[in-house]
């Protein structure tokens, strides 16, 4: 038997790793059930995205504490410190004219766990971790200023990390009556507020902010608190900086919110609107609890001891026309309201969640695997870059708090596997599918119109027709007329005399002349025709001895390969080379002499070559999605390639 050396020292060395540390401790330990210096450095780092994520639960106490306004003003320092700039952030406050805590109640809010409102699931808080985490996790001194109705003095409770010791008990120290701040006193000044009652929350130096400038603070949080709040501000003002913050709604279907454009002008469209009555309960044999939908209220007793909720689901799905929600282009800001919605689309792409009027978070994934489809958890869409353009939300009641999975932050939602399936029972993943496939569609319709309308003729030689002339210089050979062609093309360019003798009002002698000249001008000429079951390109004498390739539009060839190098930053060399490419076969092709080969490269081209890269370039468009350039995620496979010709066909 062969003895692991190294383990044994691992192990030994991680006992002498734990009697390090238990030396520390004093001979009193109480063994509490949290230590306070790293228990608070813990919850510092908790995950909270940015500083708008933070903020929000103090909003939400004071909306809880029936406040009908709530501002959040800035301190700049009075003295700069080493690399300090003036226009930096050295406090933030939160003022609400809420109903104000009692003295006890201030120094038990800057506890963990010190809610008021756990027995009561009507509320948008629940834990009462909000103040105190929220806090600590954007600086290490925060300050609690309040007032009731009748309170003589404002109350000063304070809870100032750097002060925790490394074990031991550690309370909340006793609050003291004080003076609001001076930058908050002036602020309330210069708006005309009272503080006769309500709380200011101070966050002292915070060093943990998302943005160190007030302007930009001001920014992230008017854009934030707009979504966030959109259903809750026609109950309660919130200002920044002494600027009202504005709804927005993700979807654009709310008519006063910022961005909205009636549907009848090219604004969002709800395509779908789902009311469903559910309910949680568990199963009276196994005790294992279930989401079901409600199809009759009398399946609804409230006596029920397996009952654990009840309540209503709200989904609504929104989709845009091309154009209502646009990336700037690259290296500018955001110019129009069509730029702006695209912002507002970037972070919340998937489904929004809605709890208590107050969105908690925008769900980016869905379930996918077939593990998932097999459990009945749907078949929902890979969210591209199409899901920029539609959007879906679902709004609950924290009665139902169990079956989204709301964490104690309020910053995630982990939908129990029961939701899913009773969507996908709704056909809302159908539903979802489909605005993906209707995007796809229409966007890729949308470009194919453009790249139609950039695809002309040039006015000039190109670079392509150039280098083809300049080959035939270089070998001494220009290309002519097949003798078994002559006769028609000289039909064809006596046709064309005659009708620029008409236009021109010339004599004949200079029509002819001066088409001749052209010819020799541009010996080679790339042209576009639109033939939806012709051939990719086809080759044509023009002006007597001029060499045209004429390139269908309506061919896969141009959608798929012609088109995008249209597009392409860099793509003007790669488009010339292709055309040179076609100038050559063009070239070869009415070169030839007898009638029998002539005919071989009319079949060819037309039977076999196009028809070909008809059937390759159109099964290369369903397997490969092109990517946004808003987009940085793969090419999406065509998964629901199928619910895209259904809707194509219903069309």
């Amino acid at each position: 038997m062969t003895v692991d050396t190294n383990a044994d020292d691992r192990l030994l060395t991680e006992v002498e790793r734990q009697e390090k540390y238990l030396a520390k401790l004093p001979d009193d330990f109480p063994f509490p059930l949290f230590n306070a210096a790293q228990a608070l450095e813990s919850q510092r780092r908790s995950g909270y995205r940015n500083t708008a994520a933070a903020a929000r639960e103090i909003v939400d106490n004071a909306i809880e504490a029936k406040a009908t306004r709530i501002d959040i003003c800035f301190e700049r320092p009075k003295q700069l410190k080493a690399h300090q700039r003036s226009e930096s952030i050295h406090a933030m406050a939160f003022i609400d004219n809420g109903s104000g805590m009692l003295p006890k109640m201030a120094r038990y809010a800057l506890s963990w766990g010190s809610g008021t409102h756990f027995d009561d699931p009507a509320f948008i808080g629940k834990f009462g971790f909000g103040l105190p985490n929220a806090s600590i996790n954007q600086t290490k001194l925060v300050e609690v200023y309040t007032k009731t109705a009748d309170a003589p003095a404002i109350t000063k409770a304070t809870l100032d990390v750097r002060r925790v010791r490394q074990h031991g008990l550690h309370t909340i120290e006793e609050p003291v009556e004080a003076t609001l701040p001076d930058f908050v006193q002036s602020y309330l000044d210069k708006a005309g507020l009272a503080f006769d009652h309500g709380t200011v929350v101070v966050w002292v130096e915070p060093d943990r902010l998302s943005y160190r400038t007030p302007a930009l603070m001001k920014e992230h949080l008017l854009d934030d608190f707009g979504v966030t709040y959109r259903y809750l501000l026609d109950k309660v003002e919130l200002h920044v900086d002494r600027t009202k913050i504005a709804a927005v709604d993700p979807l654009f279907l709310t008519p006063h919110a910022r961005y909205y454009l009636d549907e009848t002008k090219g604004g969002s469209k709800m395509s779908a609107d789902y009311n469903i009555a559910v309910k949680y309960a568990r199963d009276p044999e196994t005790g294992v609890p279930a989401l079901t939908k409600v199809a009759d209220l009398a399946e609804l007793d409230r006596s029920d001891p397996n009952l654990e909720a009840a309540g209503a689901i709200y989904v609504r799905v929104a989709r845009f026309p091309y154009g209502f929600a646009e990336a700037a282009p690259k290296g500018q800001k955001a110019a129009t309201d069509a730029n702006r919605r695209f912002e507002i689309r970037k972070s919340r792409r998937g489904m929004s969640f809605v709890r208590a009027g107050r969105e908690i978070e925008t769900v980016d994934v869905f379930p996918k695997s077939v593990k998932d489809q097999s459990k009945g958890l749907g078949d929902w869409p890979l969210l591209q870059s199409y899901a920029y353009h539609w959007g879906v939300e679902v709004r609950f009641d924290p009665d139902l708090d169990e079956v989204f999975g709301i964490t104690n932050d309020k910053q995630t939602v982990r939908p129990m596997e029961d939701l899913w399936r009773l969507f996908a029972a709704e056909d809302i993943d159908d539903q979802l599918g489909r605005e993906q496939s209707y995007q796809r569609k229409m966007r890729k319709d949308e470009r194919a119109k453009q790249d139609v309308a950039k695809a002309e003729k040039s006015a000039e030689p190109t670079a392509a027709e150039t280098a083809a002339a300049a080959a035939d210089a270089m070998a001494g050979q220009k290309p002519r007329v097949a003798e078994r062609l002559k006769a028609k093309v000289r039909e064809e360019l006596e046709e064309k005399v005659a009708q620029r003798s008409k236009v021109d009002d010339s004599s004949i002698e200079a029509a002819r002349k001066a088409l001749e000249d052209e010819a020799k001008r541009r010996p080679y000429i790339v042209d576009f025709y639109d033939e939806p079951r012709g051939p990719f390109y086809k080759p044509e004498w023009l002006l007597g001895s001029q060499v045209g390739v004429l390139i269908n539009r309506q061919h896969p060839f141009f959608q798929t390969l012609y088109s995008p190098l249209l597009d392409l930053p860099h793509g003007g060399q790669a488009k010339q080379a292709l055309d040179i490419l076609l100038i050559a076969l063009a070239r070869a092709e009415l070169a030839v002499e007898h009638e029998e080969t002539a005919n071989w490269y009319v079949t060819q081209r037309e039977r076999a070559w196009s028809t070909f890269l008809t059937d390759a370039y159109t099964s290369l468009q369903q397997k490969m999605a092109p990517v946004d350039e808003e987009s940085a995620d793969p090419a999406e496979p065509e998964a629901d390639a199928g619910a895209a010709i259904e809707l194509e066909a219903a069309e």
